[in-house]
């Protein structure tokens, strides 16, 4: 993960971690995964990405993309708050036109970087746009993700999560910010890219744990009979 808002969550996950420096964090992930497949070649390793929108589409962008044209075999999560918000509340090319900010009096000058399709025409094999509102729908988003990183390429996920300290909201009115966003004609209304080869893996995946609930319940009403 990169250095900015992000880099406060991994002291609270119990995952192994590298704090990278601000924007390289993708050029980090690929020479990562590819050491690990080289030391544990029988071991699925899976490595994820975790940076803010200024690692990933600003300062970063360039390491960003090199690594999806290189279609390293890896997730990126970029958690798009639409501003820098741990140095002041500077404009980001993720925020969208008009805004106005701390450190953006006058308001943005250009629209919001489409960062979701520039993925797609990068490489990406699965491609996802949601706010954290429903952790049930990030979590079986970011599962997609890793699944397909693993078996074909490089995937991307990009969460809303905005920054109520900068954008002057409460807690729950943060909730109802990201609700108001992900309606119809909204800027987060939740989208996803995903190729055929992508498709059919997801699905197979889904039938294959089915099959597998299935058959714990047959086993469990057999051992209660």
């Amino acid at each position: 993960g990169s250095t900015g808002c992000t880099s406060l969550v991994f002291p609270h996950v119990a995952v192994h971690n590298i704090h990278s420096l601000f924007g390289n964090q993708n050029a980090i992930a690929s020479g990562l995964k590819r050491t690990l497949a080289s030391r544990f070649p029988d071991v699925e390793k899976d490595v994820v990405v975790l940076a803010g929108d200024g690692a990933t589409v600003d300062i970063g962008l360039d390491m960003t993309m090199q690594s999806w044209f290189r279609l390293e075999k890896f997730t990126t999560i970029c958690f798009d708050n639409e501003l820098y918000a741990n140095t002041g509340g500077q404009e980001s090319g993720l925020m969208q036109k008009g805004f106005v900010a701390k450190m953006a009096p006058k308001g943005k000058n250009f629209e919001k970087v489409r960062l979701a399709e520039i993925a797609r025409e990068a490489g990406c094999a699965y491609v996802a746009v949601l706010t954290v509102s429903k952790p049930n729908r990030v979590e079986q988003v970011i599962k997609n993700a890793i699944y397909v990183a693993r078996e074909i390429g490089p995937t991307f996920v990009q969460l809303y999560t905005p920054c109520i300290l900068e954008i002057g909201k409460q807690s729950m009115e943060g909730l109802d910010e990201m609700k108001d966003s992900e309606t119809i004609g909204g800027r987060f209304v939740q989208k996803e890219y995903i190729t055929e080869e992508a498709q059919k893996l997801l699905d197979s995946i889904k039938e294959e744990t089915k099959a597998r609930k299935k058959a714990a319940k047959e086993a469990k009403k057999s051992v209660n009979a």
